[in-house]
Parts: structure tokens; sequence; C-alpha cells
């Protein structure tokens, strides 16, 4: 028996997942938890626990809270005019006890794949107020869209163990939900799933709109304070688009590509946006005695609908196409 015993030591090992590494991950998470109010915190911890619980029920939810877990962020609850946030400067995440416990499961999941994108954020690409207004749009429009697919493939996995979290879901009728579904039922490829979500995130008015709104009131902070300190050199570098790339992946690979990002909806934005940046660049520049930022004039345009507009930099249109072109961009500028 004992040369048997010796036989099998020498052969390699196969090892088996088990909950240990999960199990870990959420004493870790419980220990550094924070909750709104302290009369409230036995109560809210209880809350917490449940939450990742239930996350972690799922192949995504795992992942996402054991690699939160390994980058030493922690969580807390908040109330407020918010779902939910990552502050990638202290290493936290913050949900809001008022939503709903199904809407808190995949918007932690959501805010953590921000906590693990900036994990993966190179160390010598542009400082935020550095980064040129194109390159800024590009980076954070990908960055959501990338969050949102890895939400909803937590969502789409919800369908058989946590089936509030997904009926929740499905009854806003988002259409990243149904392109995640949609390519899952007609390839059963969760990478083919990941780009159509991502792609479907800016065909939605709901997030276009919404980021739109909150990225141009970023943009404007940024003005005024270069204003306020007389503050030059803003707006002033490009971030690669294969830079963003590298912190949206799948399964720790890369899965859209640098020619999305850099064309149609990705790359476009409202002519309204584009009047009033390029009027806030304008006045930043004039107060600083530095040269406007320019980059937004390369992107395309979209109409109040949505829908995109002829690209302003086409060649070899006719003169008839050229004037229809310049009167649809005037008119919806009017508007």
């Amino acid at each position: 028996m004992s040369g048997l015993l010796a036989e099998f030591m020498e052969k390699p090992v196969t090892q088996f997942t088990s909950g240990y590494k999960a199990m870990k991950a959420k004493n870790v998470l419980m220990q550094a938890f924070t909750a709104s109010e302290e009369r409230r915190k036995p109560h809210e911890s209880a809350m917490f626990e449940e939450i990742v619980d239930s996350v972690m029920k799922t192949e995504k939810g795992r992942e996402t809270m054991t690699t939160l877990s390994e980058l030493g962020y922690s969580f807390a609850f908040e109330k407020g005019n918010f779902g939910g946030f990552c502050a990638s400067d202290r290493k936290k995440i913050v949900l809001n006890p008022t939503c709903s416990f199904e809407y808190l499961l995949h918007t932690a999941v959501h805010e953590g794949r921000h906590a693990i994108q900036y994990s993966l954020e190179k160390q010598d690409v542009p400082a935020y107020e550095k980064t040129q207004v194109a390159s800024f749009l590009r980076k954070h429009r990908a960055l959501e869209a990338d969050a949102v697919a890895h939400e909803t493939a937590f969502i789409y996995e919800c369908k058989k163990v946590l089936p509030k979290v997904y009926l929740e879901a499905q009854s806003e009728n988002l259409p990243t939900l149904k392109a995640y579904e949609s390519e899952m039922k007609k390839s059963g490829d969760e990478r083919k799933a990941m780009q159509a979500t991502f792609a479907a995130w800016y065909e939605s008015a709901h997030y276009r709109q919404s980021y739109d709104r909150y990225h141009k009131d970023g943009i404007k902070k940024i003005c005024d304070w270069g204003k306020q300190t007389k503050s030059a050199g803003y707006f002033t570098e490009e971030y690669p688009a294969k830079d963003v790339l590298h912190m949206c992946r799948h399964n720790g690979q890369t899965y859209m590509t640098e020619d999305f990002l850099n064309k149609g909806m990705a790359f476009a934005v409202s002519v309204q946006d584009r009047q009033e940046i390029s009027a806030m660049l304008k006045d930043y520049a004039a107060a600083t005695g530095t040269k406007a930022d320019a980059s937004i004039s390369a992107m395309r345009t979209r109409s109040s609908n949505g829908a995109l507009l002829p690209d302003n930099k086409a060649v070899n249109l006719s003169p008839f196409a050229r004037a229809w072109q310049i009167a649809a961009v005037k008119k919806e500028a009017e508007r």
C-alpha cells in the first residue's frame, strides 16, 4: 500500500474549484463594509452579506467579488440621488440601500467592473484634465459600455439562480439585455454576446443622453477650474483607443476593436453638444493664452433623435449632396 501511495503522490494533482476562495473574499469584504449610519449597522451589514452571497451565486458575480477583495476594495452604503458609484481613488464602491435588492445586485457588479477597469489602466496615460475632449468622450463611454456588458452578462446568469433580478431588468426593456440574449440564442458565444451588448449601449438613448450630459458637465468643470486657476495644459493629450481597450476585457482578453471606438455612434456627438463644448474650450483657451482643443471637430454629429448626420469629413460628394449635408447640419443646430 505504501508503494501505491508513493506512486499516487508523484502524479500531478488536478485542482478543483472550491468555495474557499469565495468565502475568503466574502470575509474580506464584510470586514471592510461601512453602513450609512452607525445605528443601522446591524441591519445594513446583514443586508450587505445577503448581497454578497446572492451575487456570488453566479460565475460573473464570484469573479467580480473575488477580484475586488484582492484589489483591496471596500463597500459602503450611502443614501442619495444615485444607485451606486465607484470611487477608484479611494478604492471604494458605494451603494444606495434605498434601491431595490435586485437592483443593488447588478449595480454591485457594474460598479465592481469600473474598479477592475481602473486597476488595469496603464501608468503613462494622460491625466483626466489633460485628455483631449474627443479622447475623453471615447474613453468614458467605452468604460460605461464595458461595465454594462459585464452587468448584463451577470443579469443573464441570474435567469435561473436569481430570477427576480432577471425579470426586474427585463421589465426595463433595455436594448443591451435584448442584444445579449439575442446573440446567446443565435450563437451561444458569450464573447459575441458581450460585443453585441457593448455596441448596443451606444444605440440606447437612455444611456447615451444621460452620460453625455454627465460628461459635458465634467468638461465644463475642468474648463472652469482651469480658467479660475489660469492653468495651461488642459485638453492637450490624446488618450489612445488601444489603451482604453486595455481596460475593457472579457476573460482577460480585449473583445472590442479600435476601429469600433473610432467610428459611427461610438465616436459621435450631438450638434448642440459640439457647439457648447467647443465654446467652453475656446473660453478656457482664451483665459489661459493657449490653443483651443479642436479634437471634437473630428467626431461625427448626431441629430436630436440620435441619428448620425452625414460625415462632415466626407469627400467626393456631389454639389447637391454637399448642399444637403450643410443644410441638415444647420437645421439641426437651430433646433
